[in-house]
């Protein structure tokens, strides 16, 4: 006999802006719960610590910090012809996204972390002939950074509002139309537009070459 499900309906995206939520996010093993299965579907203890190789009481001890710091709750429970109830976890979102300002603004390896992959993001533009110099590369930082904010400001305002049929669809058709509607929710927004095309001729005036228009 199933349970029925009392949670909220999943997430189209959430972004975590507490920093301790954060690290617990970015710790490997949670990290691998999170994002390669219970994004896709929930899953027992006992499937997870299959999955991946661990004992169940270590994943135990995962799911409940995961618990613990909102990215992971019980969606249901289903009682075996054994007797023995079985515990479903899913993720409390399809996607989940980093806050570019809560980690640039913490203290430590976040920081670091967030800084260090801005850093590298602009430097490897250049493979695609953008050629941005060291001295501007603070500027070109602060300008993605606000496009990567304002973008995930509006997308996780995006509501699934039928989740019993969101949950249905096959994994790549929720990908599919969750680009679809991000899509259409950023370019409804001016302020994220106005943002972009402040990138877009900012690499314009980078390009050396690569992308060319016709």
């Amino acid at each position: 006999m199933t349970e029925p499900a009392r949670v909220e309906p999943m997430k189209d995206l959430e972004v975590v802006t507490d920093s301790n939520v954060i690290r617990v996010l970015l710790e490997p093993v949670r990290s691998d719960i999170v994002f390669k299965y219970l994004v896709n579907g929930s899953m027992t203890v006992k499937q997870l610590a299959d999955a991946l190789g661990k004992n169940p009481g270590t994943i135990l001890h995962h799911i409940e910090a995961l618990k613990k710091a909102g990215l992971v709750v019980q969606e249901r429970t289903q009682l075996t012809s054994t007797g023995i109830v079985q515990r479903y976890y899913r993720a409390t979102a399809r996607e989940f996204r980093l806050g570019i300002s809560e980690m640039i603004q913490a203290n430590g390896g976040i920081a670091r972390f967030a800084r260090d992959r801005f850093r590298s993001m602009i430097s490897s533009l250049s493979v695609y002939g953008m050629d941005i110099p060291e001295s501007e590369a603070e500027q070109a930082t602060l300008l993605l950074r606000n496009l990567i904010e304002r973008e995930n400001a509006v997308s996780s305002k995006i509501q699934v509002l039928d989740a019993e049929s969101y949950n249905r669809l096959p994994p790549s058709v929720r990908g599919d139309v969750s680009r679809i509607m991000r899509r259409f929710a950023l370019e409804e927004d001016p302020q994220y537009r106005d943002l972009r095309e402040k990138w877009h001729d900012f690499l314009r005036s980078h390009r050396t070459g690569g992308m060319k228009n016709e």
